[in-house]
């Protein structure tokens, strides 16, 4: 016991400097990644005909993705969803907001002309469970493998649901009690929270990973506390190769378990790589209706007092 508690004070330093050193003190920014559904079931060989076609769309593949000289890039979800990822957006940014939404309806209607695959911004899809999977990378073959294991639908998760991430930058590491429970707090709103389908589902997919654990809405804990909890939620969560909770893997490094962060699907999650705090719970929705909801996140935690 006393070694997970070590553990727990060890990754949480180590993850308290790496903040640190990531965070960038400029203006707020936002960001987004944006899923669409495929109308139909799609199989592997239509997704490799899709990687082939997105170059003449203006994506170079790069590192797991297709990134554009825009700063957009596309990657994929195991059912085939394609997923937008915005580049940082600033508050007065309409400009480069409206492009964004721009290139994923003209590459959207691309596919749709060149390769036959449309794409719908709808939260959910019935009957997908049993469809393909259309990803090969080991991480998702593994975390299909262990949700017949952990609950009922998880299948549906990964293969019939889309969703919009909301992303908001850590400038520095004292922003992240009022951010992260900032995003709580809207992740039960009516505005952003998930729709009863793909509530359901994701109350049936994997405990351990999913849900909304961080639900001190008022900001007391410091920094390092909220940091605590994160690594602790972290360290029990089963790993997806080895199905044990990843604490009691052998010979674990840091780097080990940052890539375990990344297999979380909290409701709001820190999202190290930029680094973010990330809303996960909204619905895709057709595009017209979202300019609405970016608003009212950007003004929303424009409004949050973060120092």
């Amino acid at each position: 016991m006393a070694d997970k508690i070590d553990l727990t004070y060890k990754f949480a330093d180590m993850l308290f400097e790496l903040i640190q050193q990531k965070a960038v003190n400029t203006e707020q920014s936002y960001g987004f990644e944006y899923e669409f559904l495929p109308a139909d079931p799609i199989s592997i060989k239509a997704m490799e005909k899709l990687h082939e076609f997105l170059p003449e769309c203006g994506f170079v593949s790069r590192d797991n993705g297709f990134h554009s000289s825009s700063g957009i890039f596309i990657t994929f979800e195991p059912g085939g969803q394609i997923e937008f990822h915005s580049p940082p957006i600033f508050p007065e940014e309409d400009d480069l907001f409206y492009q964004v939404l721009n290139v994923m309806e003209t590459t959207n209607s691309q596919i749709q002309d060149k390769v036959g695959i449309q794409y719908v911004g709808k939260g959910f899809m019935p009957n997908r469970q049993n469809t393909p999977l259309c990803l090969k990378e080991k991480r998702y073959k593994n975390l299909h493998a262990r949700m017949p294991k952990c609950g009922s639908r998880g299948h549906e998760m990964m293969k019939g649901t889309a969703s919009i991430h909301l992303h908001v930058v850590l400038r520095n590491v004292r922003e992240l009690p009022a951010l992260f429970s900032a995003l709580c707090k809207m992740a039960v709103s009516d505005d952003f929270k998930m729709l009863p389908d793909r509530r359901d589902i994701w109350n049936n997919t994997d405990p351990c990973r999913c849900g909304q654990p961080f639900g001190d809405y008022q900001s007391q804990k410091n920094p390092r506390q909220w940091i605590e909890d994160i690594v602790r939620f972290a360290l029990k969560a089963y790993d997806i190769g080895e199905n044990i909770p990843f604490e009691d893997r052998q010979n674990i490094s840091f780097d080990d378990f940052l890539y375990h962060m990344t297999t979380l699907y909290t409701d709001v999650r820190l999202n190290i790589k930029w680094p973010t705090v990330e809303l996960r719970t909204l619905d895709s929705m057709p595009l017209q209706f979202f300019k609405t909801r970016w608003d009212k996140f950007v003004s929303t935690l424009e409004d949050v007092k973060t120092v």
